[in-house]
C-alpha cells in the first residue's frame, strides 16, 4: 500500500525499513530476556546476537532454496523463487540450535532452551516483516466482498498480479495484516506467561503458527509454487512443524534419544566447573597483583613519598581486592 517513503530526496523502501524494525524488536526482546529475566553474563549476550545474525543469514538462503524448489517444481523447470518465510524457519531453526551449542558456552547442553527463549523476539520480528510485506504489496488474499478487503493501488506490485488473476479494482483479503495481528497477540502470550511456557516456546510456535498457516493457506491468493500434490507449500511445511512439536514432546517426556539428556547434563558440568575454574584463576590474579602493589607502596612509604596514614589507607583498600 505504501511500496517506498521519500525523506529528503531518499527513496526508503518500506518492506526493507519494516524488515530493519523487526531486527531491531527482535534484538530488545532479547536482550531483554537475557539480561533482566535470565541474568547471563555479557559475554553470553554478545554471542547469542553473533549467533542470531548468523542465523538470519541462514533463515534468508533457505528460505530462497525453499521456495525456489516450490517454483521449479510447479514450473517443472529450474526457477529462482523469492523467499518463503517457512522455508526459512525450517532451514535456520537447526541452525541455529547447533549453533549456540557450539558457539554459546553457557548455552552447550542447553541450546533447545536457549533458542526456546529465543522464540518470542523471532515472532515479534517476523510481525513487523509482514507489516512489510503490506506496504510493499508482495503478498495477498483471495478476492472478497466483506469488510475486510482491500483493494491495492494501481501501480503496486500486488495489483498487477491481482488485475491479472480476478480483474481490475477487486478488493483481496489483507492475509498479511491477519498473520502480522495473529503473531502480535502470540509474542504477547509468550512474553505474559514466559514463567511457565517459556521452555516450551518451540513446541507452542510449532503448533499455534503451523494450525494458523495452514488454514491461512485456503485465504491466500497469491503464487507461492506448488508441491506436486495436494498441500501448498507453506502447508507442507507447517505439517513439518508440527512433526517437529511432536518429536520435542517425545523427546521431553524421555521416548526418545533417551541417552542425550544424561550428555547433556554432563556439558552443563563441564561448563559450570569452567566458570568457576576461570573465577578462581581471576581472583588468583587479583591476589597476587594486589600483593605485590602492597610492596610496592611500603617502598615508597620507607622512602617518604607517603606519610603512615596515606600508607595505611592504601594497604587496607588494596587487601580489600584480596579478599
Amino acid at each position: 500500500m505504501l511500496p517506498n517513503i521519500h525523506i529528503m530526496g531518499f527513496h526508503i523502501p518500506m518492506y526493507s525499513l519494516m524488515l530493519a524494525v523487526g531486527g531491531v524488536a527482535y534484538v530488545i526482546v532479547l536482550l531483554v530476556t537475557f539480561t533482566r529475566f535470565e541474568k547471563v553474563q555479557k559475554d553470553t549476550v554478545r554471542r547469542l546476537i553473533l549467533v542470531s545474525v548468523i542465523g538470519a543469514g541462514a533463515l534468508a538462503v533457505s528460505a530462497f532454496i525453499f521456495d525456489s524448489i516450490f517454483h521449479s517444481i510447479q514450473e517443472r523447470k529450474l526457477v529462482m523463487g523469492g523467499i518463503t518465510w517457512l522455508g526459512g524457519v525450517v532451514g535456520a531453526v537447526p541452525a541455529m540450535i547447533a549453533l549456540l551449542h557450539f558457539l554459546v558456552p553457557e548455552a552447550k547442553g542447553r541450546a533447545l532452551y536457549f533458542f526456546s527463549l529465543l522464540m518470542p523476539g523471532l515472532v515479534l520480528a517476523h510481525a513487523f516483516g509482514r507489516i512489510g510485506c503490506f506496504f510493499g504489496g508482495c503478498c495477498y488474499g483471495m478476492p472478497t466482498d466483506s469488510w475486510l478487503g482491500i483493494r491495492f493501488p494501481d501501480d503496486s506490485h500486488a495489483a498487477a498480479h491481482v488485475i491479472k488473476q480476478y480483474g481490475a479494482n477487486v478488493a483481496v483479503l489483507p492475509t498479511m495484516l491477519i498473520e502480522a495481528i495473529f503473531e502480535l497477540i502470540l509474542f504477547i502470550v509468550m512474553m505474559a506467561t514466559r514463567k511457565k511456557t517459556k521452555k516450551y516456546n518451540i513446541e507452542i510456535y510449532a503448533i499455534a503458527y503451523g494450525v494458523f498457516r495452514f488454514i491461512m493457506e485456503f485465504f491466500r491468493g497469491d503464487n507461492r509454487g506448488g508441491t506436486g500434490f495436494f498441500l501448498t507449500p507453506s502447508q507442507f511445511l507447517s505439517v513439518i512443524l508440527w512433526i517437529s512439536a511432536v518429536f520435542l514432546i517425545l523427546y521431553r517426556n524421555g521416548k526418545i534419544l533417551k541417552n542425550l539428556p544424561k550428555k547433556c547434563e554432563t556439558w552443563q558440568e563441564e561448563f559450570k566447573l569452567d566458570l568457576v575454574k576461570k573465577k578462581e584463576d581471576r581472583r588468583c590474579c587479583a591476589t597476587i597483583s594486589a600483593t605485590s602493589a602492597i610492596r610496592e607502596v611500603h617502598k615508597l612509604y620507607e622512602e617518604g613519598v607517603l606519610s603512615k596514614e596515606e600508607y595505611e589507607r592504601t594497604k587496607a583498600k588494596l587487601l580489600e581486592r584480596i579478599e
